[in-house]
């Protein structure tokens, strides 16, 4: 009895050990493409057909943990794309600096004013026009109440604006 509890053991960790060095052994690799309807972890960088085998994925990834850890570490294909780290950079700008921001905004120029542009990947040449769009459609933009209001209207009033948009990669 105790032989077998002793080899199962062994067994166990050995199967630890493994799915721990492929996991690390792909991660390195650095990020695919995407991910099928499985998800990001292991599974998605073993089985990269989208199709009905996404369940194999999908199993991998639930039973070794290892898309727990893969969005913990950004490893295993669970990296966030550019302009959801954009937005998440711009809520937390807005949220710490609102009351400066909507200063800056009212006189269409100003350090926070220009950080929040900044964030939203606008180009040097077009903040102030940027600026002066804002200026111009405060009193809506602030209507909204909320700091998260009025960043998604900044969002669509710089969208309106095409000279600004085309300029302003993350918006």
């Amino acid at each position: 009895m105790k032989i077998h509890s002793t080899l199962l053991r062994a067994g166990i960790c050995g199967a630890v050990a493994t799915s721990t060095i492929l996991t690390i052994a792909i991660a390195q690799k650095g990020p695919a493409t995407g991910y099928g309807m499985a998800g990001c972890g292991l599974g998605s960088l073993i089985i990269t057909e989208n199709s009905k085998v996404q369940i194999l994925a999908a199993t991998s990834n639930a039973s070794s943990y290892n898309q727990t850890f893969g969005i913990t570490t950004g490893t295993s294909n669970c990296t966030t794309t550019s302009a959801a780290a954009a937005l998440q950079r711009q809520e937390a700008f807005v949220a710490a600096n609102y009351h400066e921001i909507t200063k800056d905004m009212a006189r269409g120029t100003g350090p926070s004013l220009t950080g929040l542009l900044d964030t939203m990947g606008c180009a040097p040449e077009v903040q102030p026009a940027a600026g002066a769009a804002l200026k111009s459609d405060f009193s809506g933009i602030i209507r909204a109440p909320g700091a998260m209001a009025v960043l998604d209207s900044t969002r669509d009033r710089l969208r309106a604006e095409p000279t600004v948009a085309i300029k302003c990669e993350f918006i």
